[in-house]
């Protein structure tokens, strides 16, 4: 079951079995059109059963309303994907959907491809999150799909872990983005098991400070061990900000003050 914020925004769906992501990616797109959404969809090496049912009954629609992209249409298809580059083309494309009459725009994009050597992997995430913010307040909706027959366990996790939303039930925390580039957002159990991959994505995160801190609402936040705390504050020194950690945890507060982690200021929710 998906898990994190209410609202479809920014959700990652991980696959083996291709037809339930086809059931889920009809739903979603479904429901876009309903409400008034253009809708895209970018399909990967497997697209039966999506594309046929948007194309079907795209006369039902207004025009404009529904399009079966070629990968290569929204993502580069050699190299290194730019983060920047990719958020900026998605906040036009939202924007054209608006000022052509439609609520926004809603998107289930199959990255598989985009995704498998390390410098492609690390570079998407970064990307994954930086859309996220624009989300946050802009009407784009999106469901990012990955194959995990071809990707393995933990590229998806990497991924899943960034997103509001995600099937992975093996992922036990995530990381994404606030409203500006001095929040984040820290939510789930990041437990002995997740501790690499929270180092991983905090490095893709790029936190910015405002004011000389960056703002961790981990209000909903069940668990953190105390060597997720000193990687957190090595980030904080190495970036030379303070963390204010916002969390109803009170064990927090006494891992921090114990281990003199002077980068971390925590408030309690």
């Amino acid at each position: 079951m998906a898990r994190g914020a209410s609202a479809l925004d920014h959700s990652c769906w991980s696959y083996h079995d291709h037809r339930a992501f086809v059931l889920h990616a009809r739903a979603f797109l479904y429901a876009g059109l309903a409400a008034g959404e253009r809708v895209w969809y970018v399909p990967g090496r497997r697209s039966s059963g999506v594309t046929g049912w948007l194309l079907d009954g795209a006369a039902a629609w207004p025009a404009g309303a529904v399009r079966v992209l070629d990968p290569e249409e929204v993502y580069p298809s050699t190299g290194v994907l730019d983060p920047v580059a990719q958020t900026a083309a998605y906040v036009a494309a939202t924007e054209d959907a608006v000022a052509a009459g439609f609520r926004g725009l809603r998107v289930v994009a199959d990255a598989t491809a985009m995704v498998r050597t390390r410098p492609r992997l690390d570079a998407f995430v970064r990307y994954e999150y930086a859309i996220g913010r624009y989300m946050r307040t802009a009407p784009l909706r999106a469901v990012c799909v990955y194959d995990r027959t071809r990707l393995g366990e933990r590229a998806v996790a990497e991924l899943a872990s960034v997103h509001r939303r995600t099937n992975d039930g093996d992922v036990s925390f995530q990381l994404y983005a606030g409203r500006t580039a001095a929040e984040t957002v820290l939510t789930g159990e990041v437990d002995v098991a997740s501790e690499d991959l929270f180092v991983t994505v905090l490095e893709r995160a790029d936190l910015r400070a405002a004011g000389g801190e960056v703002v961790v609402h981990a209000e909903e936040l069940a668990f953190i061990t105390h060597r997720c705390l000193l990687a957190l504050q090595r980030h904080a020194e190495r970036r030379s900000f303070t963390v204010v950690f916002r969390t109803s945890l009170p064990t927090v507060a006494a891992m921090v003050d114990l281990l003199g982690l002077n980068r971390i200021r925590v408030e309690t929710a």
